[in-house]
């Protein structure tokens, strides 16, 4: 019995059906089981991470601070999908609670459409990741009375948070130190500033030892502040920073606008 031109066209329908489903089972056969993200976000090892720290101890204008927002972003962008992103505030309560506001892996946001749901990816990306990330970035800071910049940053070298193969710590501050035992504000001579803050750590780590460690140094401007104030604070942070090995090492600085 002659199949018809219908049962010919039908029967090449169900035979493409049956390959495609072929080629589905075989591509999650040759993957395999993806391991499952944890309660992070993170899947496995995590081998590279992302330290940002906002300096929340005094107020900002409005463009320092979308600035700040635009970079912050534009760097996680670039960042590698499992890459930690860790957000930490500075203000006067840090020297005795630094914890994260932020702390999650950066998801994938592209897969393979035979075996993903793409769009699942994006959804997962833009609900647990982008926008409670964007949301800490957003809070406002408020003026207090001490600024420890130095001590969360020297804490946040021993912890965790910048111990993989590859780091990147982005700094937003105006870096203007600021605490009962240093302050930058009260110091005259650049060429004595930096055994004057020794002498505040004595009993604790006076600088942090960085590896493998790229530092973004954004600056707040700050206006009417003392020529010496400034040469303090600059001689200050290059050499708190001068201690850092590995071929990913690297300090840049940069200005923010605003006043």
């Amino acid at each position: 019995m002659s199949l018809t031109k219908k049962d010919r066209q039908g029967l090449l329908m169900i035979g493409a059906a049956v390959l495609a489903l072929g080629a589905i089972v075989a591509a999650k056969v040759v993957m395999g089981e993806k391991p499952r993200a944890g309660d992070d976000g993170c899947v496995g090892a995590v081998a590279t991470s992302t330290v940002i720290v906002l300096d929340h101890s005094e107020t900002l204008t409005r463009q320092t601070r979308d600035e700040i927002i635009a970079r912050a972003l534009a760097h996680v962008e670039r960042a590698p999908a499992n890459e930690r992103v860790t957000v930490f505030k500075v203000s006067e309560v840090s020297k005795k609670q630094l914890e994260p506001a932020f702390s999650r892996c950066k998801p994938a946001r592209q897969g393979n459409r035979m075996v993903e749901d793409t769009r699942g990816l994006e959804k997962t990306y833009q609900a647990k990741f982008h926008a409670p990330l964007t949301s800490v970035l957003e809070g406002s800071p408020s003026n207090g009375k001490e600024s420890p910049v130095a001590q969360a940053i020297l804490d946040v070298s021993l912890s965790q948070y910048l111990r993989t193969s590859k780091n990147s710590l982005l700094v937003f501050s105006d870096l203007l130190e600021h605490t009962p035992k240093f302050s930058m504000y009260q110091c005259g001579d650049p060429q004595k500033a930096i055994g004057h803050f020794r002498e505040s750590r004595r009993g604790a780590m006076e600088r942090p030892k960085f590896r493998e460690t790229a530092v973004y140094l954004h600056i707040i401007p700050r206006q009417d502040i003392a020529r010496s104030t400034l040469k303090c604070r600059d001689h200050v942070w290059a050499w708190f920073f001068g201690d850092n090995e590995g071929g990913y090492a690297t300090t840049e600085t940069d200005y923010l606008p605003g006043g």
